[in-house]
């Protein structure tokens, strides 16, 4: 309701609240003198620096200075505004809020969304029952256990069951006087076809009760305990109390914890949350299934200025999850995310290590940048030039938006290195990026504003690539106007040594053709291959004109040592990177062996 309290009306709010009875919810308070002493809820500490003093009902902290009365001290632990923490304080007190006449509309929306409020909390009670109390929730209670939890978690979570009856909480909630209409909206209940009655939404499932910050039940996520043609989980719609982009499954028991850390956690799934609070990590919220958005990282803002993802490594990847990253780090939050060991989400790797083993994870966590860098060059080849352009296209993109200058400047020191290629580089195509998304040069998109291809492949690997593909192209050359040549190549050169993947298909149809027909026909060969840059190089080879020195033998070879050269200085930059990997984290034995392979391949090569 939009209207401000009354100076009369606060005041009976504050005389019907103590501040000793309101903290005590947040913080063990212990009596000190005439004052009262605890752990501040507002920042980490060891040693107590928080006092409250019951007789002017004010509280302060030494530690990080904070203080005030009841009003600041909800708002500031709740993050909501002042009206707010007026609204939350009466209804501690058993206060009716007053009317406000001069707009009905806002009055009925708010009673409506009382009664809804009521119907859930209701609704949480009937499934808690059914669940501890009832042989009713007896598969409910077993699954549960499988999972590994306690009583303790199952009423702090205030988990339920619903049972396997169509009008069970239909015929609940009537009988506490709610009409259809109100029982329809709270989205708990559905209509049947053709105006025959109404059904439970939620029947035979596990109850996952879902409240806002403020720990009013708002919503449910039920899972399915049957192997049944049915969603394995439903989840409660949008009401006018519900939004599942506004809210975090777990904020109401974790928000103490990330304000105390100034962390929060996000994981995927109800399990993930209730696993880790079990397991002793309580700063942990999930996301209610859905892309992380504004709503939420403003959510999270309120309590934590870092936040970490801690979601299975199949989700990590997508680009839906990676926009709602994006969107934490739009919000000004701190965001870092958490690598799983591959097939485990976060329930599963907890259980499995501990606090301990997870603590050990969040201490490893990637930033935001790392992690979308490992992301473009997961399943990549460093070696394949093709690859190695692609990578460096979707990298600048990302380095492009870092606006921190030593921070950018960090990043392109590790992503040359990584990418053995020359910082100025990287720095030339990342000002080339920018020049194009000011919307300087209109008249040419990103792929022209920079380089060509090609042109970014010689930047990439200077003159070495440069001479490696001339070598290729005329090798190409001698064999298309002297196939009898290609036994004594294909002796000599092996599929592997060939950096570009156009290049190893080409080759690899040529040699199959020659095998097949002991001649070379480019129009037969044209229709085998599928790669359109190789079609394009041996259309381009086939009509140009050579004249060949008499040594063909010796050229080819000559050829063929240019190739193999670049692939061996290419292995060894790559080991050379992996050496100092191996230093930095103090593995001397795999640093070793890895000197030793440098040493072989330096050997070949002379």
């Amino acid at each position: 309701m939009s209207f401000a309290y009354s100076e009369d009306f606060i005041e009976q709010v504050r005389f019907n609240n103590d501040i000793i009875d309101i903290i005590s919810d947040y913080t063990r308070l212990e009596h000190s003198g005439k004052s009262y002493k605890g752990l501040c809820p507002f920042h980490d500490e060891n040693t107590p620096s928080f006092f409250v003093n019951p007789e002017q009902q004010l509280y302060y902290c030494f530690g990080c200075g904070v203080g005030g009365d009841i009003f600041n001290f909800i708002m500031g632990v709740e993050g909501i505004d002042f009206r707010e923490a007026v609204k939350s304080l009466a209804n501690r007190a058993g206060l009716s809020l007053p009317e406000h006449k001069a707009n009905p509309q806002a009055k009925e929306k708010f009673d409506k969304k009382k009664k809804l409020l009521q119907i859930h909390e209701l609704t949480a009670r009937f499934y808690n029952y059914l669940l501890t109390s009832s042989d009713i929730g007896e598969n409910g209670n077993n699954y549960l256990k499988q999972r590994g939890f306690g009583n303790d978690i199952v009423e702090e979570f205030q988990l339920g069951f619903a049972p396997d009856r169509w009008e069970a909480l239909y015929r609940f909630l009537k009988n506490k006087g709610y009409s259809d209409k109100l029982l329809l909206e709270s989205g708990l209940i559905l209509a049947r076809k053709n105006n025959t009655g109404y059904y439970d939404r939620f029947r035979n499932r596990v109850i996952f009760t879902i409240s806002n910050h403020q720990g009013q039940v708002i919503g449910f996520g039920g899972r399915i305990i049957e192997d049944v043609n049915q969603p394995k989980y439903l989840n409660s719609p949008d009401t006018i109390i519900f939004d599942k982009s506004k809210n975090l499954y777990g904020l109401n028991l974790a928000k103490k914890f990330i304000q105390q850390s100034n962390q929060a956690i996000i994981v995927e799934g109800y399990t993930d949350v209730i696993t880790a609070y079990q397991y002793g990590i309580k700063n942990v919220v999930a996301s209610l299934g859905t892309s992380l958005t504004s709503e939420q990282a403003k959510l999270l803002k309120r309590y934590a200025n870092t936040v970490y993802i801690a979601y299975d490594s199949d989700t990590a990847g997508a680009k839906a999850t990676l926009r709602g990253l994006d969107i934490l780090k739009e919000e000004g939050l701190e965001v870092k995310v958490i690598i799983l060991p591959k097939d485990l989400d976060p329930d599963e790797f907890i259980k499995a290590e501990g606090k301990e083993g997870f603590a050990k994870s969040q201490s490893q966590a990637e930033t935001l940048i790392d992690f979308k860098i490992s992301n473009i060059l997961r399943g990549r080849s460093l070696e394949d030039v093709d690859d190695k352009i692609i990578a460096v296209k979707e990298i600048v993109a990302v380095l492009a938006k870092v606006k921190n200058k030593v921070e950018l400047d960090e990043y392109c020191k590790k992503i040359s290195e990584r990418l053995r290629t020359s910082e100025g580089v990287l720095r030339k195509e990342i000002d080339k990026y920018k020049f194009k998304m000011r919307g300087q040069d209109r008249k040419s998109n990103y792929r022209n504003n920079i380089n060509t291809e090609r042109e970014l492949a010689d930047a990439l690997n200077d003159s070495r690539l440069i001479k490696y593909l001339k070598a290729i192209k005329e090798l190409l050359s001698i064999i298309f106007k002297n196939p009898n040549l290609i036994s004594s190549l294909k002796s000599q050169l092996e599929i592997d040594d060939l950096a570009k993947k156009e290049h190893r298909e080409l080759f690899t149809r040529i040699f199959e053709f020659y095998h097949e027909h002991n001649t070379l026909e480019i129009n037969q060969i044209l229709q085998t291959i599928t790669n359109n840059d190789a079609k394009n190089l041996l259309l381009e080879l086939s009509i140009k004109d050579n004249d060949f020195l008499d040594d063909t033998e010796k050229t080819i070879s000559d050829y063929i040592e240019t190739i193999k050269g670049y692939q061996r200085e290419m292995r060894i930059e790559r080991l050379n990177a992996e050496i100092k990997k191996a230093e930095k984290s103090g593995n001397f034995t795999k640093q070793m062996e890895l000197m030793k392979e440098v040493q072989l391949l330096r050997r070949e090569g002379n």
